[in-house]
């Protein structure tokens, strides 16, 4: 239950920095954390590489083993043969082993970090998506009452209209006019229905269950201040990519050290206590010991160190290139959002000041079409006019919304 809960409050200060974004979403946020089982799986994954890391440190302690069995030992000094069965414990501590140790408990140091990079980026993926689908969601709604109001509206102007041509103020062709606009409306509104379920079956998904409509009601876009101003300073050291490609180069040249370390010589510390000398006799006396420091010089190894030294100086270079270009594309992916979010920005503010005109201009024409002035394709172009500047409002909306989470997210 303790990990659990350090679990949580891991990934929720992995949300904080974000959660200007869509007001409201941050129940779904936290319940996300709680239903997403690849999310669990990952804090699984670096449990594990924290017992890893703490393994490694093992090189730097000593062994000790308890030895037993028979031997036969024949030297230029012994007449007879020694044989028989020995048993001791036998200690060994390593002094020097070319920083072997050290260079494996670094890379396990790097296995663990990458591990926590892999569930940061898994958490700001689903923070993505779960912006992808609730903005969407959002923008659903928000069209389904605009299209709401554009169908009662055309059902008011059919009526208009349809007292004008029983009055042989104007044709049929009005009425036709105004029943071919609500056959639109009708099939767009059987459109967003669609995929309105469709959004439905994503939270399925993510969550294992869906959501209610009340619950997602209460979640609004933000303000366009808030959406254009971002919640943290970018820096390319801090993206979870980059970090990635820092850390891989780490551990291959920590490789290549520890290759390299194979090619010098290996000192230990023994110490064995008990029967070393073989005997038949019954019973043992462990009354034996020996200690000593052993020098190894590896000579030969069948060009097993030349090849895998080789093999580690490509892994370096070609990480390298891999830490070199990822810079350039999180640079890259900043500045495309920057300039993105500020088209975005000048296009809402535009549209904003086309909805108040188009509102202008639907209320004059109207006008006119009731004294005859203007005729029902004039009428039809202003609603139509005035409705899609509505609608384009809250697909800017979305856009920013993403936009703002893949720039926090960099």
């Amino acid at each position: 239950m303790k990990s659990f809960l350090v679990f949580f409050m891991v990934l929720s200060t992995l949300f904080l920095p974000m959660a200007q974004a869509l007001v409201g979403l941050d129940g779904l946020e936290s319940k996300l954390i709680e239903k997403n089982h690849e999310l669990l799986s990952l804090k699984e994954q670096v449990e594990a590489k924290e017992s890893l890391y703490s393994s490694a440190g093992s090189g730097f302690y000593p062994t000790i083993n308890v030895a037993g069995g028979w031997v036969h030992n024949k030297t230029d000094d012994l007449a007879v043969a020694q044989k028989g069965s020995v048993a001791y414990i036998e200690g060994r501590y390593n002094i020097f082993n070319g920083l072997k140790d050290l260079s494996a408990l670094n890379q396990k140091d790097a296995d663990l970090k990458l591990a926590k990079i892999d569930l940061e980026t898994k958490t700001l993926k689903l923070r993505l998506l779960l912006t992808e689908t609730i903005s969407d969601m959002i923008r659903l709604h928000r069209l389904q009452k605009i299209l709401e109001e554009e169908f009662e509206i055309t059902q008011t102007q059919k009526q208009m209209a349809a007292k004008k041509v029983s009055a042989g103020l104007t044709s049929s062709v009005d009425n036709l006019e105004f029943n071919l606009r609500e056959s639109e409306i009708l099939i767009e509104r059987n459109q967003i229905e669609q995929l309105h379920n469709e959004v439905h079956q994503k939270l399925i998904v993510l969550y294992g269950e869906d959501i209610s409509e009340v619950e997602l009601d209460k979640i609004t876009f933000s303000s366009l201040e808030s959406l254009t101003t971002s919640s943290k300073n970018f820096k390319i050291e801090n993206n979870p990519d980059y970090q990635k490609s820092e850390l891989n180069l780490t551990k291959a040249e920590l490789q290549k050290k520890e290759v390299r370390s194979e090619y010098f010589p290996k000192l230990d510390f023994t110490y064995s206590v008990g029967r070393l000398t073989p005997t038949e006799n019954s019973p043992l006396k462990y009354n034996e010991s020996k200690y000593g420091i052993i020098l190894t010089f590896p000579l030969f190894s069948g060009f097993e160190r030349y090849f895998k030294t080789k093999a580690a100086g490509i892994e370096v270079l070609a990480a390298e290139k891999l830490k070199f270009q990822k810079k350039n594309d999180v640079q890259a992916d900043f500045n495309i959002f920057k300039n993105k979010m500020n088209e975005l920005s000048k296009l809402f503010k535009i549209n904003e000041l086309k909805i108040t005109n188009s509102q202008k201009y639907y209320d004059l024409t109207n006008a006119e079409y009731k004294r005859g002035v203007k005729n029902s394709p004039d009428l039809v172009g202003a609603t139509e006019r005035l409705f899609h500047s509505k609608k384009k409002k809250y697909e800017i909306l979305k856009d920013l919304e993403i936009l703002k989470v893949k720039i926090e997210s960099l």
